[in-house]
């Protein structure tokens, strides 16, 4: 069988002006580069590490920079003048085995870019929504694949496995009973905040489940990894079966925003074990993934991580001013004390965080700068037998979160906190990388001053920061892009800072009873009317601000998405965050 890995590898040694020789060393950890009588020896373990030697050989020492999807950096300056001999870059074993992305959205022309990119900085995991990997082509499934990429179906997904368009009408039992009825799911409904959950105890259900689980699965023989992860939301069933799992007198949890719910964390468990024996009889070679999320964050007493399973602690509503085992965090110690507890009940399952290195997808674009804390808690993750770590992302924000990608693949290959953040700004910014260092201190800062701890949704930035601060970033911005005018990163700095010197003023202005129906509507044409650039997410920016313009038609105050038990929370923190 032809390895096409390799045979890329060596492809992309000629695309990129390189020499080198290719060697197989099966006892290595990772890649090693290595001088030999004047010649370049590039040695891995496998083809995969092979291919990262290259890439890694090209930013290193061959003037190449791999900052973004698609648009690779080549300064001939940086070429380095290499010695005769001895190890240019050593092998060292990556701090987590899974380092990735997870992607909220449907696979577009940029997927092979992102491919592309990922393979050059070492990352090796991409998970989506099921539905969203079936319109995955075989041909971007297999250019994935050679670049030693794992792309995984999963996202919240009951809704998946038991769709209502099938089932609503025949098998109404299969579904959540709430206030004595059986809900009524609708197909077409949000899959975001759903917030309707399946009967899960119901016996029938659960054959259900792993008939469709085996057919999909023998459908799509490449898939062997299976998620089984409740839709987005709350709406847990209350029938008498489903009942006896719940206590409640125990509710969730500030920190996780389910203390308005009972836990569900046993009734989903039960769940998780029983679909897992039931695929093992039949499928041995399939394993099982679910979330830790919400009102489910901790492992249920038995609850324990056997090998076939996996599972994914999402830091939702995360603080992001303290790195997530901080003490002094109010918010993230809860979610440390939940990683320890799925360290000490693993044997032999696998362990991996679900993080939001671009806030969440309602933060919209405003600043997470994350770099030296994220370095320090992957580490920590590692300490605490943390298998993988993947991040919700999208390409058409890149210049705003970026570099919190770059640095999280270098952070989770083991590379040096300082030398890599020291790298990324010499290599964006050359002979500016001082003053665009103090830009970002600057966007830091700005986060920071909001207290103690910062939730990442937009009310808790706006209304706790000043406009002179933003305007001192866009001057700031604008200073480092006219020293550099064909730069595109720095082109998105300047709009970037302007976005929020809007966004800023629309939030004052709704605060001060201002704002008009014209004003938003005029803000959105001004983000749509720039479509060439990294910036906006304009999906997520048309999901958001229809809530805005509904309450400034119907007089309800607008806190973020207009979601009730999400306001509360909300109103909560203006008085816990200060």
């Amino acid at each position: 069988m032809t390895d096409r890995t390799l045979e890329l590898a060596r492809r992309e040694l000629k695309k990129y002006g390189l020499e080198a020789e290719l060697r197989r060393e099966p006892g290595l950890p990772s890649f090693e580069i290595r001088r030999e009588k004047g010649k370049t020896v590039i040695a891995g373990p496998d083809s995969v590490e092979l291919l990262y030697g290259v890439y890694d050989f090209a930013e290193r020492f061959c003037g190449w920079f791999f900052f973004e999807p698609g648009r690779d950096r080549f300064d001939r300056s940086r070429i380095a003048v290499l010695p005769d001999d001895g190890v240019i870059a050593p092998a060292r074993k990556p701090l987590l085995a899974v380092r990735g992305f997870v992607q909220e959205f449907p696979f577009d022309d940029e997927t092979f870019d992102l491919f592309d990119w990922m393979a050059k900085n070492k990352l090796n995991h991409l998970g989506t929504w099921t539905k969203f990997y079936d319109g995955l082509s075989d041909e971007l499934k297999e250019e994935a694949a050679i670049r030693g990429i794992a792309v995984t179906g999963g996202g919240h997904n009951f809704s998946y496995w038991i769709p209502a368009g099938k089932y609503a009408k025949t098998h109404p039992e299969f579904f959540a009973e709430i206030g004595g009825r059986r809900i009524r799911p609708t197909e077409g409904k949000a899959d975001l905040l759903l917030s309707e959950q399946l009967c899960t105890t119901n016996p029938e259900l659960r054959a259900e489940m792993v008939k469709n689980i085996v057919a999909y699965c023998d459908a799509h023989p490449e898939v062997k990894s299976i998620p089984l992860t409740p839709n987005d939301g709350f709406g847990w069933c209350e029938c008498p079966r489903c009942s006896r799992f719940y206590d409640k007198s125990k509710k969730g949890d500030f920190y996780s925003l389910s203390e308005h719910v009972y836990k569900a964390d046993r009734i989903y468990h039960d769940l998780v074990r029983d679909v897992a024996a039931r695929l093992r009889a039949v499928r041995p070679d399939l394993s099982v993934g679910f979330g830790a999320y919400i009102n489910y964050c901790s492992p249920s007493p038995g609850m324990t991580l056997e090998k076939g399973m996996g599972v994914g602690v999402a830091v939702y509503w995360r603080c992001i001013n303290h790195a997530i085992d901080d003490p002094d965090c109010p918010i993230n110690s809860h979610y440390a004390e939940d990683i320890r507890r799925w360290a000490a009940v693993k044997h032999g399952g696998k362990i991996s965080i679900y993080e939001y290195y671009m806030g969440v997808n309602f933060y919209l674009m405003l600043p997470m700068i994350h770099f030296h804390e994220m370095f320090r808690e992957i580490r920590w993750y590692a300490d605490n037998r943390i298998d993988g770590l993947t991040t919700q992302f999208h390409v058409s924000h890149w210049s705003v979160y970026g570099m919190n990608y770059c640095l999280m693949a270098r952070a989770a290959r083991g590379e040096g906190e300082d030398a890599s953040i020291a790298l990324l700004f010499d290599r964006l910014f050359g002979a500016d990388a001082e003053e665009a260092k103090n830009f970002y201190r600057k966007v830091k800062q700005l986060v920071m001053n909001t207290g103690h701890c910062h939730i990442p949704y937009p009310r808790a930035l706006l209304r706790r920061s000043e406009m002179a601060d933003y305007q001192e970033l866009h001057r700031l911005a604008g200073a480092l892009a006219a020293k550099a005018p064909g730069d595109l990163f720095r082109a998105d700095l300047v709009l970037w800072t302007e976005y929020m010197i809007r966004f800023k003023k629309l939030f004052d202005d709704y605060q001060a009873k201002k704002l008009t129906e014209t004003d938003v509507r005029q803000f959105l044409d001004w983000i749509h009317t720039r479509p060439a650039n990294r910036v906006f997410v304009t999906a997520r920016i048309d999901m958001y601000f229809p809530a805005l313009l509904e309450d400034l038609r119907t007089g309800r105050e607008w806190i973020h998405f207009n979601l009730d038990w999400e306001d509360a929370y909300i109103r909560r923190h203006d008085e816990f965050l200060g």
